[in-house]
């Protein structure tokens, strides 16, 4: 909001005219007209006077705490993204360094501007893209240094865009701090930086260990969701999710045993007794291949510790366990 809309607002919440305005502050009707349609803007030395007559604060007189809405910032940006069709880049940026000025504590603002003249930049939108190193970095550092963390996150990861691709390795890793260690985006920029390094086993390895991680996570969320629709008595569902979960596990080349197991639980959890003996069966003939993925060339780049033999026979016992308790409530119904 502008000054002018601001003297607008609260010269109405006050009760006062434009002309009752202008005559306690000695000045004429017109100039505080032209004040609130944008026209021209007091004098320094009456902007205390204003604030006072308002009853208003002078951080509230100049908007310094202003916060755009989000319509609006997508507004200030869509409006940009119209200019480049028709302006060249130089004239845009100018007009973003405006906007900026105009909201200098719009963190949210600055970076969405930032972006969007460095993508353009990048896209051969601009003759000299160097030039505006500088400036659209330090909208980024500014960007980086927000208390929100979708702001700080995205304008760290420009940053380290940049720097890679100015091969400024070390610079570049210095902006992981902004993401937890337990953000995947972190292992996927750490991976980035090995690879554009031409570490290549390096990079390799990390991409491997995410997707070994994101498959761990996948199964357990497969396995609460059945857990879910066991408790609800919904076989149907139990039997749709452990389909789904036995063809991630095939995806991810986890090896015959651990498909034989997802089919294994819907077996038992669509009370499917033969179904059952079939995947059992099929667990004991594959059971050498408890760690069949540690070959798969998804995980080729992978460190893993062998399984003893005590894993092996305690990952039988359980599904032994489950196939048990299904026949016997399969034997015990089938008397009714």
């Amino acid at each position: 909001m502008k000054i002018g809309s601001v003297i607008r607002k609260y010269r109405k919440e006050a009760g006062l005219t434009q002309e009752e305005m202008a005559n306690r502050l000695c000045v004429t009707t017109p100039a505080v007209n032209k004040w609130e349609n944008g026209n021209s803007n007091p004098d320094i030395e009456l902007l205390a006077p204003i604030a006072r007559l308002l009853h208003i604060s002078l951080d509230t007189l100049m908007s310094f705490h202003e916060e755009l809405t989000a319509s609006e910032i997508d507004g200030i940006v869509r409006q940009m993204d119209k200019m480049f069709e028709t302006e060249g880049f130089e004239k845009v940026y100018e007009w973003a360094l405006e906007r900026i000025k105009e909201y200098p504590d719009c963190n949210m603002l600055i970076w969405q501007i930032a972006v969007s003249l460095d993508a353009r930049r990048l896209t051969g939108a601009c003759p000299e893209p160097e030039k505006y190193d500088k400036q659209i970095n330090a909208w980024y550092e500014i960007a980086v240094g927000d208390e929100n963390e979708e702001i700080k996150h995205h304008a760290a990861d420009s940053l380290i865009g940049f720097y890679l691709r100015k091969k400024e390795y070390t610079k570049a890793e210095e902006y992981l701090q902004y993401f937890s260690d337990y953000d995947p985006m972190k292992v996927i920029i750490r991976g980035r930086l090995y690879k554009e390094q031409g570490k290549t086993e390096e990079a390799y390895e990390v991409f491997e260990t995410l997707l070994f991680c994101g498959y761990q996570t996948l199964l357990s969320a497969f396995t609460c969701m059945i857990e879910l629709a066991q408790e609800e008595g919904n076989i149907d569902k139990v039997c749709f999710l452990a389909g789904k979960m036995g063809a991630v596990t095939g995806t991810f080349e986890m090896g015959k045993y651990d498909e034989c197991a997802r089919l294994l639980e819907a077996a038992c959890a669509g009370k499917n007794m033969e179904g059952a003996y079939r995947a059992v069966e099929q667990l004991l003939k594959t059971v050498n291949g408890l760690s069949q993925f540690q070959k798969s060339k998804l995980f080729e780049h992978m460190k893993f510790n062998n399984p003893d033999s005590s894993f092996a026979e305690s990952g039988i016992l359980r599904q032994a366990a489950i196939v048990s308790a299904g026949s016997s409530w399969i034997e015990t119904n089938s008397k009714k």
